[in-house]
């Protein structure tokens, strides 16, 4: 291992209140933990670290029930220890899905005893770090009586990072973490990520860009200058790979890999991919059973396929079901998973209606062990999109929702805004799949094999996300993994609390910055009204995707003389057709089309009058306008919390919002003068320049 310098993030593990000292040390500095599995392992080890910095002192572990004290800690499994078995229900705990665990206050022989169980490892490992988080909010733990379950079976990121290359695309925090070329050797950092991870819920890691195709850093050697991510299949690599699943199994997090479609070939010296090729068939099915020989645990493949110059089914006239069930059956007698990405598009009169016709009609088609990966809305991670219109189109297949954790197009690890309300907002939309109510979040918690990835955010940077407040992404993804229902506000407080200590002030007062951040992103970035795709796209091998730039991509807005938006609408390009009634109705008219969303889905005059009588045009100018003053009202707060929150972070996040605030006036005052350029309508405020 080596060392090296990074944050600790939301497990600071700050001393509590001395108010509050005393009731937790009496109820948590004696712990009675099974031993056993790599997990347990993990759970003594966190005891012993988050106790001793919140209640400072270490927990004494016992290995049988401390008959000495009034109160103990006991963790374990039903039926392996006295003190769980004899004052719960056994069934209950073992009827809990897996990574799901009971915290209860009870008495045991005359003793208090805080129980904590569950029916797997993993499942003590996660309620170890909500019991660490409660302790760490404040919560009183007198009298627990807590039973949780993970509302989604599969919580898993996927990283772009390119392995030997150690880039990142779409990585706004620094190289990748993973160091392939020192594998197995693994790095502290890894067990520090793991924890981050295990410590919100997340149980699935794919190290490896779904981009297999990008070969190392130019060098003299030329073996080493052609390696790229579809090289991991190979066996010499998969060694490599089990040297960070055994890192990442202590805390009941499985690790997975981006395959290429063309493995076969580029690997195996195949002539052909072709899934319905018995050669073919039976190098996938070797293939996964030589992964499993070395990674027992292993949790599956990530495929994109057939989109953005990535092979796939469509070389051979198959479709994406015949293509995904190949590796589907390839992990019969194994427990993994493909999860077949559905973003795909090519050269198309709408982006927007290309996954729904690739899809849809092949549903019902796919091999249980494949869950079809779909991207929250139909264009790619836009500050804010309408939700994909199959996840209302695919009840009889298992589906996954992606939600891009990194800040592609919302400031890109520089620009602080949350995501939270954004995903709070796609997981609760009604998709009316079934004709009745039924949000996205009941469709990912309806049906084996379903669940929830996020385009993962970090890296080498000594804030693992680029800026510390986009720290709350990675911490809300995993929360909100968990738990749908929970509130963007609580979600928010509970990662200000843990991070930035128990000062009320900072924790109200970088909770509002965060929640007012996405609507501000909105506003400065597009003008609010459902535009979007308005940025510089250079010819770089990561593009830009940060400067402003709406003349490179009017397809996507639509900007004319006449007035700005486009029809995707049932007599347009039939976007608004796909989603089942009434939001198909709902769309179909400007009238009734939620303003948010509205010149996504209609081409509008430039004066056509909104229900408050505003123009669009106008409202444009203001949306901006009113971005960027929130964007300085933002960084004012921040400002004012020095002295109450740590210089180094104070001065980093200030450096941020520095350049924030300037970007944003920066979007700000290009798309208003693009929109008088285009509109000859001049702003009634008489804030964008008309000479």
């Amino acid at each position: 291992m080596f060392e090296t310098t990074y944050d600790d993030c939301w497990l600071r593990y700050d001393r509590v209140d001395d108010a509050l000292r005393p009731g937790y040390r009496r109820r948590l500095t004696h712990a009675y933990v099974s031993e056993g599995a790599p997990e347990l392992g993990a759970v003594r080890a966190e005891l012993r670290r988050g106790l001793e910095g919140l209640l400072g002192r270490e927990p004494h572990l016992w290995q049988h029930p401390p008959r000495s004290v009034d109160s103990f800690l006991a963790i374990g499994h039903p039926e392996e220890m006295r003190p769980i078995s004899e004052t719960i229900d056994v069934d209950e705990a073992w009827n809990l899905a897996d990574g799901g665990f009971l915290i209860r206050t009870v008495e045991w022989e005359g003793q208090e005893c805080t129980v904590l169980t569950a029916s797997s490892d993993r499942g003590l490992v996660y309620g170890t770090f909500h019991l660490l988080r409660l302790v760490a909010t404040g919560e009183p733990i007198d009298d627990l009586d807590v039973r949780e379950e993970p509302a989604n079976e599969n919580r898993i990121v996927n990283h772009w990072d390119n392995p030997f290359r150690r880039s990142v695309e779409r990585g706004y925090a620094g190289q990748s973490i993973f160091d392939w070329e020192r594998l197995p050797d693994v790095r502290e950092r890894y067990f520090d990520y793991a924890r981050l991870l295990a410590s919100v819920g997340i149980d699935g890691v794919v190290p490896n860009n779904v981009n297999t195709g990008i070969p190392s850093r130019p060098t003299e050697n030329d073996a080493v200058a052609d390696r790229a991510g579809w090289q991991l299949l190979a066996r010499e690599n998969l060694e490599k790979l089990e040297a960070l699943a055994s890192v990442f199994r202590r805390y009941g997090i499985r690790i997975y890999l981006s395959v290429n479609y063309a493995a076969p070939i580029r690997l195996g010296g195949l002539e052909t991919a072709d899934p319905l090729d018995p050669g073919v068939r039976q190098w996938w099915k070797d293939k996964v059973d030589e992964i499993y020989e070395i990674v027992p645990d292993f949790g599956g493949f990530l495929v994109k396929a057939d989109s953005e110059g990535q092979p796939g089914p469509y070389d051979y006239d198959r479709s994406h079901a015949e293509g995904a069930n190949v590796l589907g059956e390839a992990f019969e007698g194994h427990d993994g998973r493909v999860w077949w990405r559905a973003f795909v598009y090519s050269e198309h009169d709408d982006r927007a209606v290309q996954a729904y016709e690739a899809f849809s009609h092949i549903d019902g088609e796919f091999h249980d062990n494949v869950t079809v990966q779909i991207k929250n809305g139909p264009i790619d991670f836009q500050p804010r999109e309408p939700i994909s219109t199959l996840f209302g189109a695919m009840p009889e297949t298992s589906l996954g929702c992606e939600l891009q954790l990194t800040g592609e197009y919302t400031g890109q690890g520089v620009h602080t805004a949350s995501h939270v309300p954004m995903w709070k907002e796609i997981l609760e939309f009604d998709t009316h799949g079934d004709g009745e109510e039924r949000t996205v979040k009941d469709v990912l918690a309806d049906v084996e094999g379903q669940g929830i990835a996020g385009v993962g955010v970090v890296g080498e940077d000594e804030s693992w996300t680029g800026n510390h407040l986009l720290q709350s992404n990675l911490y809300g993804f995993g929360r909100l993994c968990w738990d749908p229902d929970l509130s963007s506000e609580e979600i928010t407080r509970e990662w200000a609390r843990q991070t930035f200590g128990g000062d009320e002030q900072v924790v109200e007062t970088v909770t509002d910055i965060l929640l007012d951040s996405w609507h501000a992103c909105i506003d400065y970035h597009t003008g609010g009204l459902g535009l979007m795709h308005m940025m510089y796209n250079g010819e770089e091998a990561l593009e830009n995707h940060y400067d402003p730039a709406p003349w490179e991509w009017p397809e996507y807005h639509g900007a004319t003389a006449e007035g700005i938006g486009v029809d995707r609408t049932s007599s347009g390009s039939g976007y608004a057709a796909q989603y089942r009634d009434p939001l198909t109705e709902l769309y179909d008219d400007p009238e009734s089309c939620p303003e948010e969303l509205l010149l996504f889905f209609h081409h509008l005059p430039w004066e056509y009058e909104l229900t408050d009588g505003t123009t669009v045009i106008q409202r444009l100018y203001d949306n901006l306008h009113a971005g960027a003053a929130t964007v300085d009202d933002l960084r004012e707060r921040w400002l004012d919390l020095e002295g109450s929150v740590d210089e180094r972070r104070h001065r980093h996040v200030t450096a941020r919002f520095d350049e924030h605030a300037l970007q944003a006036k920066r979007w700000r005052d290009t798309l208003c003068t693009y929109f008088y350029e285009k509109s000859g309508v001049p702003d009634e405020r008489g804030r964008v320049p008309t000479e």
